[in-house]
């Protein structure tokens, strides 16, 4: 009895919770790109680039359950 609930975590449940990680991480990744771009196009020293992006990380604090906790109240909104 408890294999189909496991089967059914492990097949259907864990792969879109990974695909949702991944895609938080993928847009999160793009904005830091895009700000230390930003960034370098205002002729910035690079060491106060690095530092601001540094200081603005949005992932700064931020473990794996967190992202998770995230992903199931955005997905309760939408």
């Amino acid at each position: 009895m408890i294999l189909r609930p496991l089967l059914k975590f492990l097949l259907f449940h864990l792969p879109r919770l990974l695909f949702q990680v991944a895609s938080l991480l993928r847009v999160i990744n793009r904005g830091k790109r895009a700000f230390r771009k930003g960034l370098e196009s205002e002729d910035l020293p690079g060491e106060l680039v690095e530092e601001l992006v540094r200081e603005f990380d949005p992932l700064e604090g931020f473990g794996l359950r967190e992202v998770l906790e995230f992903s199931k109240t955005a997905k309760r909104r939408g």
